[in-house]
């Protein structure tokens, strides 16, 4: 038990250089996170709106078309009504001529509205488009610096998790299962070494008999307070 209990204490040693490697990073690697994130959101806005764009410039021909036929069709019925010899032909013609220029009144409104909300998307497309190259660049220069951080130790975090890795093959998986769920309920810290008659964790006071007991390292004692595995203190360590 006493090498179980001594492979916690190297684990938590490699866990803590391992979590002083990722604080040295800083708040990077949530800054590339949440530039990552916003720049897809934009992007996927942009997208969209040229989409839009592009729709609404289909309808425009659409509409420009309607247009000229509705005026070809109210010169057409023009000529016609000097034409008519019956009322049942002026009336035929007159009701032609309202249906087009219905359509042609309700095609120029709505051509109108395509055409302020074609103006309405390049505004917000040229805006998305700086906001996209602004975020761009922001992620390249967060990023560059991540990796030059990440670089840096990478070479001894490898290390560390060779270390790791080692230690985990050769230890009890229940008891790892239990290191790892304290730890990460307890800021990085799974263990505790016995300080002055108290848990080092969470200092609460553990009576002589439990310390004797927790001395010898013949079982796994946790803290009743904090749940970290309790392990003994040597001053000469």
């Amino acid at each position: 038990m006493q090498k179980v209990l001594y492979g916690l204490i190297e684990l938590q040693e490699l866990d803590n250089r391992l979590d002083e490697l990722m604080e040295e990073r800083g708040d990077l690697p949530l800054i590339v996170e949440d530039l990552n994130q916003k720049l897809d959101e934009k992007k996927q806005a942009l997208e969209e709106y040229n989409n839009e764009l592009k729709d609404s410039k289909v309808r425009v021909r659409e509409l420009e078309l309607i247009i000229e036929e509705s005026k070809n069709k109210l010169e057409k019925y023009e000529e016609q009504l000097y034409q008519v010899k019956t009322n049942k032909e002026y009336d035929a013609i007159t009701l032609e001529t309202d249906s087009a220029k219905a359509q042609l009144e309700k095609s120029e409104t709505e051509l109108l509205e395509v055409t302020d909300k074609i103006e309405n998307l390049n505004n917000k497309i040229k805006e998305l488009e700086e906001e996209v190259e602004k975020l761009e660049a922001e992620l390249e220069e967060n990023t560059v610096e991540l990796k030059s951080k990440m670089s840096a130790t990478a070479e001894e975090e490898n290390l560390l998790l060779q270390e790791r890795e080692i230690i985990l093959n050769k230890a009890n998986p229940e008891i790892i299962k239990t290191y790892e769920m304290v730890r990460k309920a307890r800021g990085g810290q799974g263990i505790a070494r016995i300080q002055n008659g108290t848990c080092g964790g969470c200092y609460s006071y553990i009576p002589p008999q439990k310390v004797v007991e927790i001395k010898k390292m013949e079982k796994i004692y946790t803290c009743e307070f904090c749940g970290r595995i309790l392990v003994w203190f040597e001053p000469n360590e």
